[in-house]
């Protein structure tokens, strides 16, 4: 499993970028972008303000600014989001807008007190909307088919589900943006609108003034939408009004944590869904994590090892002859990899499944016929980037991890997967 190494060495030093300029916080949050940084994390320690910068997915520590600078840089921010520069006793929330030539970054700011001081966090929120495509995600063509036959349906539910940082809004919204918006009827519930979908209605979450997620679906529903699409499914209240709403001919996009695709349909149970709803309203169940793309100016091949072999065989999946491993270089500044992209198992209920689902079948059982089916899983799909070169099998330990080689089950899957299943390995 790889994990970022803390170097004091390099936090210490002090930067070239944060130093004596007339725009701190400027010169601050482009270095960040320049880094492909998602999230910039700024803790207060005692030696002053420590910096983060999460990149695909990691955590990467920067500098630590003397306390008189970080709390300079504080205030900044505060001001820039429209804040009150005042230490606050409580947690405060607000945005950034930084020009960009014929556009701007959006970054969310939050601030939260820490005993005597403050730390904050910043999430890069401006998405190029060119990657909200299906293919972009790294789906399979055969998949993308799937998918797109099943939103062509326009109306029953279909979930996105995987752990926190897995992709799922980009997916909800790769989803939408594949259909024609702008000759429907699209409305949103976030908490928070973290992308501006075009022709789409976005309503965000305020509880503090009587806006929860409950009454926004439900205003939504007196609003004849085509589409809608919820941020989170996280209450009994959201869960069962979104499922009726599919039922009743509406198309439903959202997202509900859950660990693989039948963990959704345990997590719609959980909150309060009836089983026979859930297997009558549900379309589609798509559960995904993100890996980190090998950096293709450094990577270098080797023979897989046996227990890599063993690995591949046990899933099912077709032993390369080379795999690809990290190395490091200018271009990925020393980490190996550069970018991100999906993994995914993809559950369509037929009438046999709905019935199963209907009944209210164990996560087990569900799981057993699902791979009976030849149910693509996401160590699967993961596997075969990794035999394809897109990634190493660390990184997909790290992400996604496998359990021993030699315990696990054989897997069938279906012909239409990107590498053919070796017959021996498929029968032991």
């Amino acid at each position: 499993m790889l994990e970022t190494v803390f170097d004091d060495r390099t936090e210490h030093q002090q930067p070239d970028a944060i130093g004596p300029h007339p725009d701190t916080l400027s010169t601050f949050l482009w270095n960040a972008i320049i880094e492909r940084a998602t999230d910039v994390h700024l803790h207060c320690t005692e030696g002053g303000l420590r910096v983060l910068y999460r990149i695909d997915g990691m955590v990467h520590p920067r500098i630590v600014l003397p306390e008189r600078q970080g709390r300079k840089l504080l205030n900044q921010i505060k001001t820039a989001a429209g804040l009150n520069a005042v230490r606050s006793f409580v947690p405060l929330e607000g945005q950034i807008h930084l020009p960009h030539e014929d556009h701007q970054r959006d970054i969310r700011v939050t601030l939260t007190p820490i005993q005597n001081r403050e730390s904050a966090h910043l999430r890069f929120l401006t998405l190029a909307t060119d990657q909200w495509s299906l293919p972009s995600l790294g789906l399979l063509e055969a998949d993308q088919n799937r998918i797109s036959e099943t939103l062509h349906t326009q109306s029953g539910l279909v979930l996105i589900t995987g752990g926190t940082g897995s992709g799922k809004t980009t997916t909800m919204y790769s989803l939408a943006s594949s259909m024609d918006l702008s000759a429907m009827t699209a409305y949103s519930i976030e908490d928070p609108v973290e992308f501006k979908l075009p022709f789409a209605q976005q309503i965000e979450v305020d509880e503090r003034h009587g806006l929860t997620m409950h009454e926004g679906l439900r205003t939504i529903l007196r609003m004849d939408p085509d589409l809608i699409l919820i941020g989170e499914i996280r209450d009994q209240d959201s869960a069962v009004v979104a499922a009726r709403a599919a039922l009743s001919g509406k198309l439903v996009l959202a997202t509900i944590h859950a660990q693989d695709a039948p963990g959704a349909v345990d997590s719609l149970h959980y909150l309060g869904v009836p089983s026979h709803i859930i297997g009558t309203a549900l379309r589609s169940v798509i559960a995904q994590n993100l890996l980190r793309k090998l950096c293709d100016c450094c990577a270098q091949s080797s023979p897989p090892t046996q227990q890599e072999q063993a690995l591949f065989s046990s899933h099912g999946v077709k032993i390369p002859e080379t795999l690809k491993r990290p190395v490091g270089c200018v271009e990925c500044n020393s980490y190996g990899y550069r970018g991100r992209t999906g993994i995914f198992e993809i559950m369509t209920p037929d009438p046999e499944l709905r019935q199963l689902i209907s009944r209210g079948v164990h996560h087990n059982e569900l799981t057993e016929f699902l791979q009976e089916q030849g149910m693509r899983s996401v160590a699967y799909d993961g596997l075969t980037k990794v035999a394809e070169g897109v990634t190493s099998t660390e990184e997909l330990q790290r992400v996604c991890p496998l359990t021993d080689a030699a315990s696990l089950e054989p897997i069938k899957h279906s012909p239409d997967t990107a590498l053919q299943v070796e017959p021996a390995a498929a029968g032991q």
